[in-house]
């Protein structure tokens, strides 16, 4: 916001008027100048006219209130040229010429998917709905410290690539800005990291999904891991919030028919998404089933095999992606 003063003298040495220039929105926002009386008002009259486009209002005001004239001009950078002429009720009289700019920008809109990244090149593809003046990428490791920046100027192109240097350290966050011609900015943050939590594999009774009271002592242990990592990229640490998830993956061995393996499967990682969230797990918690699909010991078929019988536990800020260990994206929230 922009704010000018315009000054009519009274016999006091009063500032009558006073002016705002709300110059630059996002559409369908529109412009405005808001006139400020500092004195009751028979009159207030403006006469704008923005490259084309006429704005105007002719009212009285009270002292204190807020006359705002609406300016709809396109998105684009314009200029506004005009009167302002008003009548006070002590018989005092002013008038002053006008002129400023105004910007209407339509929002900036930018995606950036995990397939879009590339930490060992260390550059990301953005996609933008419009031209941006500026596409910064700022990158930040553990403790919040920025480890790496880069900007591209004029990007017209969409998809926009954009490479940054990096000194050492574990990306945390890469902080993705498009600023438009105008100055208005649109900003996303992606957080390109996960951590599998090393933890003793719940056995479940053949069939059940149950959590047996035996079984807890490992989701315990589990547990204070998974609240470690949360604790070590804390906002009071980090500087800003890590939206951390936890994402757990239920596996079975090939006894049984492939359905009702899935099934199984989705079952028992939900137990398990139940417990943790039960039992202090405050963040979000999605959980999936992957049944015999992805085996850590191959088997034939009807092979009872332990190690295959297993769950990861992920801690994440962005929805893992596909890879062989998590062939899908079917994850359900826990409600």
């Amino acid at each position: 916001m922009l704010s000018l003063l315009l000054m009519i003298s009274t016999a006091l040495g009063q500032e009558a008027i006073k002016l705002e220039v709300i110059h630059t929105v996002h559409a369908p926002k529109q412009p405005q100048l808001v006139v400020l009386p500092q004195l009751d008002a028979h009159s207030i009259t403006v006469d704008l006219d923005c490259d084309g486009v006429p704005a105007s209002i002719r009212t009285s005001a009270r002292a204190g209130t807020r006359v705002t004239i609406d300016i709809p001009v396109p998105p684009g950078v314009h200029t506004c040229r005009g009167t302002l002429e008003a009548a006070f009720t002590d018989d005092t009289t002013g008038g002053m010429p006008l002129r400023f700019q105004v910007a209407v920008q339509d929002p900036i809109s930018m995606t950036v998917s995990m397939a879009d990244l590339d930490l060992e090149q260390r550059k990301v593809r953005v996609h933008l709905n419009q031209p941006v003046a500026q596409l910064a990428v700022d990158v930040y490791g553990e403790q919040g410290t920025r480890i790496g920046a880069a900007a591209a100027a004029n990007v017209n192109n969409t998809p926009a690539e954009v490479q940054w240097e990096q000194s050492a350290g574990e990306v945390v966050r890469i902080a993705v800005t498009g600023t438009g011609a105008s100055g208005l900015s649109t900003s996303l943050d992606l957080f390109p990291w996960s951590y599998k939590v090393p933890h003793d594999e719940v056995v479940f009774a053949s069939g059940s999904a149950d959590v047996a009271s035996s079984e807890e002592p490992k989701l315990q242990s589990a547990l204070q891991r998974i609240n470690d990592v949360l604790d070590k990229f804390s906002a009071a640490k980090m500087g800003f919030d890590v939206p951390l998830r936890l994402y757990i993956a239920g596996y079975t061995d090939t006894v049984g028919n492939t359905v009702s393996n899935r099934t199984l499967s989705s079952r028992r990682a939900q137990s398990l998404a139940r417990w943790f969230k039960q039992n202090g797990f405050s963040r979000e918690v999605h959980f999936q089933g992957f049944g015999e699909s992805v085996l850590a010991v191959p088997t034939a078929d009807e092979v009872d095999e332990p190690a295959n019988r297993r769950a990861l536990y992920i801690i994440a800020a962005e929805t893992p992606p596909v890879s062989s260990a998590l062939p899908t994206q079917n994850w359900s929230k826990l409600r």
